[in-house]
């Protein structure tokens, strides 16, 4: 794709977080950028603020023939009006992955992909190559504070972002590095089973240059099936990786570890973001900023600088008598379980009061027996009805509640809300001093994080 020859874009779906930072690369180099969604949100707030005109609802107006390119979220269905009239035009349209996928082409691109996080990982390993002035271009699937947003607009050769595994949009990107988080059952409206999912990462995976690395999670079972090109590296928790780390101490808000590398002491590093699981993001990301021969002393110094991401356990604020409230976009069994403990850990004398609402019914289906373990280290649960996920719904969707999980906990502090007024009222009646109020989920829970805090 020659971007020199396009002047003007429409992205339909533009509210997406991965879209949004697209909308701001192609105004950010000069191009005439509108776009439109269903509802507003805080990213459409920021791209308005950005000069980016956004207008809310689909209609075939927005639709213009001196438009250049039109780009879509894979939400966005093909009878879409607005996709409707850009065929009718002749108007070149392509999906957010298959522009990304362009864009790797045009730089040394950084892949971080893998079921769980992506988001965290990327993130973290973008803002570490800015504060060693390596200037990449980095496209994330959250906010943070250091970018003001969810894009950092480079200078250099470096390209770093997410490849999403959802309908295999991984595949469209040309990695020259990739780092593999994890590798686990989701997104099965897509894939047939974990096998196939294995095999999609794989063909990712063969998509490795000879020069570059990839950078894996050493402890994942089903990374572990892979054929892994020769230079594959390990990150892990034991020796049995190449790069690992030891002497794990959570205390004062602060995670602090010693890293390895084939068993020679490489430095101690600290993180104020909770979750063992950000130990093993950061090693990674330690772990390839070796390989590269930068300096691990600044790397150090960056990780520790990190503060977290919006909806990333992000620390909304504190409540009426000492209540914490945190949020968090965790929407799969696994990373939930993974959550909750880091809470414990971080919080440990804090009651743990989770309001969660699961994200899609086709998931919640298949991985109804997942769920159903996943909230055993939260003292006080509230699981709020499924999120309706839009251009992903089934039929048999309506057969599946959060409430048929509840009644399969069968516990007395595992309570079922089917309203937001009704999850507020059991938040009021139930919350107690000093607790640490999680909300969770990928779906418009967080809007009740919001309204408490700002009440």
């Amino acid at each position: 794709m020659d971007l020199s020859s396009i002047k003007k874009v429409h992205l339909i779906g533009i509210g997406g977080i991965g879209i949004s930072a697209i909308a701001k690369f192609l105004f950010e180099n000069g191009k005439q950028v509108t776009g439109s969604d269903v509802e507003k949100s805080i990213v459409i707030d920021r791209l308005n603020d950005s000069g980016i005109k956004v207008v809310i609802g689909h209609n075939e107006s927005n639709i213009s023939e001196d438009i250049d390119l039109v780009i879509y979220s894979v939400a966005v269905p093909e009878d879409n009006i607005e996709r409707l009239k850009v065929r009718e035009f002749g108007i070149k349209e392509i999906t957010y992955g298959e522009f990304l996928g362009e864009l790797s082409l045009k730089y040394k691109t950084i892949a971080v992909t893998g079921t769980n996080g992506k988001t965290t990982t990327s993130s973290l390993l973008g803002s570490t190559y800015v504060d060693l002035y390596l200037d990449p271009t980095v496209i994330i699937g959250s906010l943070l504070n250091k970018f003001k947003g969810n894009l950092h607009l480079g200078s250099s050769e470096y390209l770093i972002v997410e490849a999403d595994e959802y309908k295999a949009n991984m595949l469209k990107v040309d990695p020259t590095h990739i780092l593999l988080t994890s590798i686990e059952e989701d997104h099965l409206d897509f894939y047939k089973d974990i096998d196939d999912i294995i095999q999609h990462f794989q063909k990712f995976v063969d998509k490795l240059p000879e020069d570059g690395y990839l950078i894996y999670n050493g402890d994942d079972v089903n990374i572990k099936k892979l054929y892994l090109p020769d230079n594959s590296i390990s990150c892990g928790k034991d020796d049995n990786s190449d790069y690992y780390y030891q002497d794990l101490v959570i205390k004062d808000g602060q995670q602090k570890f010693k890293v390895y590398y084939k068993s020679k002491l490489l430095d101690d590093f600290n993180l104020t973001i909770p979750g063992e699981y950000n130990v093993l993001n950061s090693l990674m990301v330690i772990a390839l900023s070796h390989k590269l021969k930068l300096n691990l002393k600044d790397v150090k110094e960056s990780l520790i600088k990190f503060n977290g991401l919006w909806r990333r356990y992000e620390t909304v604020g504190m409540l009426e008598d000492n209540v914490l409230l945190i949020s968090d976009y965790t929407h799969h069994p696994d990373a939930i379980i993974k959550t909750l403990k880091a809470s414990k850990d971080f919080y440990p004398d804090r009651r743990l009061f989770l309001v969660y609402q699961p994200h899609q019914h086709d998931r919640t289906k298949k991985l109804f027996k997942d769920f159903v373990k996943a909230f055993d280290l939260a003292d006080f649960t509230i699981l709020h009805e499924i999120y309706d996920v839009a251009g992903r719904k089934y039929s048999g969707d309506e057969k599946v509640s959060s409430n048929d999980i509840v009644k399969e906990i069968n516990k007395d502090n595992v309570i079922y809300s089917d309203s937001f007024e009704k999850t507020k009222e059991l938040i009021n009646s139930n919350l107690k001093p000093n607790d640490l109020l999680l909300v969770m989920g990928a779906g418009e829970i967080d809007k009740i994080a919001r309204e408490l805090y700002a009440r």
